[in-house]
C-alpha cells in the first residue's frame, strides 16, 4: 500500500503487479494527491496492468489499514534467497554487506531498516522467521517499496545462519554498547561483513553475541543516550558503505 511503494513496483517490477486499486476521486480533497494517483493510474494502464477505482473503505479492508494513501496493489509473492545463496555471495564476491536482524518485531522499524538497506546497497537482509516483523502492507509502505527491491533471506535459525556465513568467510559485527566495543568512527568494516542489529528492548541475544567477531557502538553527542534500531542501522550502514566506497569495493550508482 502507499503511493511511493506502488510507484517503485511500477518502475522496477511491473510484472509482479496483478491489479492496482485507486480510491475514487470524491474521496480525495487535495489536488496533489489526485495528481499522484492519476499518474499511477495512467502508468498502469499504459503498461497494460489492470487498474480500477474503488471506495476508500474497500481499500481499508484490503490492507487492514487506513494509511494506504488511496493506492493499493495486489502483487504476486516475491522470491527470497536461501542461506546457500548468501554463502555463494560470501565465497565468490570480493565485497559482501549482509544485514542480520535479531528480533526486530516492529513493522515500522523493519520497514525503515529495509529502506536504509536498499539505499546503502546491502547485499541481503537476513532474519529469523519466528523473531521478526511479518512482511506486509505496513512494512512495504514504510520501506517506500524497498521491501520489494532489497534481497531478503528469512531463515529458521539466525545463530546457525551466522555461523554458516562465518565458516564461508564473512566477519560478524554486532551493534552494542560493551566494554570491548569500538566506536564506529574508529572501526574498519571487513569487506565481507555481516552487521548484526538487535531488538529495541533486548538487543542482540546472548547466544549470538558470544559468537560475534567484533562489536561497535555509535558515539552520542547529545543528552539522549541512544537511537532506535532503525536510526542506528542507518548510521552504521552509512559508515560501512562510505568505507567500502573509499576502498573502491563499492560502486556508487
Amino acid at each position: 500500500m502507499g503511493r511511493n511503494c506502488v510507484e517503485e513496483l511500477l518502475r522496477y517490477y511491473p510484472d509482479r503487479i496483478l491489479e492496482i486499486f485507486i480510491s475514487e476521486k470524491k474521496d480525495e480533497a487535495r489536488a496533489g494527491r489526485e495528481d499522484r494517483k492519476n499518474s499511477i493510474l495512467d502508468r498502469a494502464l499504459k503498461q497494460g496492468l489492470p487498474a480500477r477505482e474503488c471506495d476508500r473503505r474497500e481499500l481499508d479492508s484490503m490492507v487492514h489499514s487506513d494509511s494506504h494513501q488511496g493506492v493499493v496493489a495486489r502483487v504476486s509473492p516475491r522470491s527470497f534467497l536461501d542461506l546457500d545463496d548468501l554463502v555463494g555471495m560470501v565465497r565468490e564476491e570480493r565485497s559482501v554487506r549482509i544485514l542480520a536482524l535479531d528480533g526486530v518485531l516492529d513493522p515500522q522499524n523493519f520497514g525503515a531498516i529495509l529502506r536504509a538497506a536498499e539505499c546503502y546497497g546491502i547485499s541481503a537482509v537476513v532474519w529469523s522467521r519466528n523473531r521478526g516483523a511479518p512482511l506486509g502492507p505496513v512494512v512495504a509502505k514504510v520501506s517506500v517499496g524497498a521491501s520489494e527491491l532489497v534481497p531478503l533471506c528469512p531463515v529458521a535459525n539466525l545463530h546457525r545462519a551466522l555461523e554458516v556465513l562465518k565458516e564461508a568467510g564473512a566477519w560478524s559485527v554486532g551493534a552494542m554498547v560493551a566494554p570491548d566495543a569500538t566506536a564506529v568512527e574508529s572501526f574498519e568494516f571487513p569487506e565481507k561483513c555481516v552487521l548484526v542489529m538487535g531488538s529495541e528492548g533486548e538487543g542482540v541475544q546472548q547466544l549470538i553475541e558470544r559468537s560475534l567477531d567484533f562489536r561497535v557502538y555509535i558515539s552520542m553527542l547529545g543528552k539522549i543516550s541512544s537511537l532506535n534500531v532503525s536510526q542506528a542501522t542507518t548510521v552504521l550502514l552509512h559508515a560501512m558503505a562510505n568505507q567500502h566506497r573509499q576502498k573502491g569495493v563499492l560502486k556508487v550508482t
